[in-house]
């Protein structure tokens, strides 16, 4: 049986809720391939990346119940499933926090963490209608796992240091996959296509985009918006808060603003909501329009496309209890490895499709080159790891690379 339609070995899910949505997320996937699910009436997409066996799916339409139900049939299909993204694109809200300085521009990242009592979504529209007239939310929310929360935490650390993100370097693999009219689409527009439109500013005909029809003057490029703002070509800003969920398109700016002020909401979207309610997933959302009236498309592809990257990257850093082996061999093939080498057995298979893991039973050295670290047994058994973004350690009798 082909090992790729073994449906145990699967253990994160991934909900994409638009069709460009998914198209990044399989330019995150290695050894893609589809699984059908005559049970479910759709196609699974699977592969893995780093040390995890990934399964996508793509939301018949958007809203909060497709979102609950196509996560409910890959359970079922899939029983293993321990982790769940919710992995596409959202309407930002432009300024918050503190005097409202920091800044949400175009093609950034906002990822759903427990802040101000909330779990990281709030269900804005689910609650309770009062005398008053207004809307007391008591939609309830769970929170990411411990084990994803850890990995966001050991992924801010990282972003921190000298080598930075991964995000470029994963954007560029996603597009090499892409036919070249998509390969267009999935690039960073840049600056020059980014205006924040005042807030009592409305477009003035939803049959037109903005190009040539409203205003400029009247809205704010980023470099107006300060040095917060600013960003280099493929390296979006990650921001971490409150992610607004519900079955209704936010367009004016003053209910977003609202949305803001009272939940402390930093982006909105659809479909959280349907998944937060009963599992402990992580919801990421790359930001292609500011939640108003000026809302186009320009921004959807490359917005979708950072989303997945930075998802990728919390795979990297999430623990996983098994190997990966994409490799399939028969009991002779294996035989075969293990007597070559050294004549104390010598083998060698790959590892996560980023590298090769090297074994030598007759030294008892183990080598593992892979992008979420590097891993060294000596003669001795004694086993260390480099950090996420590090290089070897420097120990007696151990290589000093790992290239």
């Amino acid at each position: 049986m082909d090992p790729s339609n073994d449906t145990s070995r699967y253990t994160v899910g991934w909900i994409a809720p638009l069709a460009l949505e998914l198209t990044a997320a399989i330019g995150m996937l290695e050894d893609h391939t589809m699984m059908p699910a005559p049970e479910d009436d759709v196609i699974y997409h699977v592969g893995h990346i780093g040390l995890h066996f990934v399964v996508m799916v793509v939301c018949p339409r958007i809203g909060i119940e497709p979102a609950a139900t196509a996560l409910a049939n890959m359970r079922r299909s899939f029983p293993n499933i321990k982790h769940v993204l919710v992995v596409g694109i959202a309407g930002g809200v432009p300024c918050y926090g503190p005097d409202l300085r920091e800044q949400i521009v175009l093609g950034d990242v906002v990822v759903g963490v427990p802040q101000h009592g909330s779990g990281g979504v709030t269900h804005y529209e689910f609650g309770t209608w009062e005398d008053n007239n207004e809307l007391t939310v008591k939609g309830h929310t769970l929170h990411p796992s411990s084990a994803l929360l850890t990995a966001v935490n050991n992924l801010r650390s990282a972003h921190m240091m000298a080598a930075g993100s991964r995000i470029p370097e994963y954007l560029q693999e996603c597009r090499m996959g892409l036919n070249k009219r998509s390969r267009q689409a999935f690039e960073d527009p840049g600056a020059e296509n980014d205006h924040l439109f005042e807030d009592d500013y409305v477009h003035p005909d939803r049959g037109r985009t903005c190009e040539g029809l409203c205003d400029t003057t009247r809205a704010k490029r980023r470099d107006y918006r300060g040095y917060l703002a600013e960003r280099e070509t493929d390296q979006p800003e990650i921001h971490y808060g409150n992610i607004g969920s519900a079955n209704a398109v936010v367009r004016p700016s003053a209910k977003r603003n609202e949305l803001r002020a009272r939940h402390n909401i930093i982006c909105l979207e659809m479909e959280a909501a349907g998944v937060m309610s009963d599992y402990q997933g992580l919801v990421i959302r790359g930001i292609c329009d500011y939640a108003d009236s000026h809302k186009n498309k320009k921004w959807q592809a490359y917005a979708a496309a950072t989303a997945a990257a930075y998802a990728k990257e919390v795979l990297m850093l999430l623990p996983s209890g098994k190997r990966v082996s994409t490799e399939s061999s028969s009991s002779d093939d294996r035989n075969e490895d293990s007597s070559s080498g050294s004549g104390r057995g010598h083998q060698t298979f790959h590892n996560s499709g980023t590298g090769i893991m090297s074994f030598n039973a007759g030294s008892g050295s183990l080598t593992s080159n892979n992008a979420v670290g590097t891993q060294y047994n000596n003669a001795a058994g004694n086993q260390y790891n480099t950090p996420f973004y590090g290089h070897p350690p420097s120990f007696p009798g151990w290589p000093r690379s790992n290239r």
